[in-house]
């Protein structure tokens, strides 16, 4: 009985923990160089200036495809900004891709880690699995499981990761305070 209570405990910590943005040490993230769905190459070093959410996913993976809804309402409520997403799907055929691209539309960059190797590198053995990299090419954040993204204290941490003109103050700041 202890056993089975402590187990549940654990799983439930795991929930709640799953959903927190975590600080990252800032540090350089390893190389991200993978093609999308249609052959193109993309490089995390090509959007460098902006803010990149950088999700770890796989179709069979139902906490993956349930949190992906979140990041489109988050990408769109930050059209023009400098963000992007970038959904790194593992291992998994094209065809499997588009046909779940058919059924859920994802207003967001698919990639292909064909063999793993770019999950390995980023140590993403738990799907989901995200990190957000600041404008600076620097990881600020990471997040261990499914998380609603568009969730107040997550969208404005993403906000205030943005790089800002002269003219344009941090989210909740008057202008007298820039």
């Amino acid at each position: 009985m202890r056993i089975l209570l402590l187990a549940m405990l654990l799983c439930c910590a795991t929930l709640v923990a799953a959903q927190e943005l975590r600080p990252w040490s800032g540090g350089a993230p390893p190389p991200l160089a993978l093609q999308d769905v249609d052959g193109r190459l993309h490089r995390l070093e090509d959007y460098r200036g902006k803010v990149v959410l950088i999700n770890f996913w796989a179709t069979w993976c139902e906490p993956c495809r349930e949190e992906m809804p979140s990041m489109n309402r988050l990408r769109a409520s930050l059209a023009g900004q400098p963000f992007e997403v970038l959904a790194v799907n593992l291992g998994e055929s094209e065809a499997r891709i588009r046909r779940f691209v058919e059924q859920v539309p994802l207003e967001f960059t698919v990639l292909l880690d064909r063999d793993s190797s770019t999950a390995k590198a980023w140590r993403a053995r738990v799907l989901p699995m995200s990190f957000l990299v600041g404008a600076d090419g620097r990881i600020r954040y990471s997040v261990v499981g499914e998380i609603d993204w568009t969730q107040g204290r997550v969208r404005s941490a993403i906000q205030e990761m943005l790089p800002r003109t002269a003219t344009q103050p941090r989210a909740g700041l008057s202008a007298s305070f820039r």
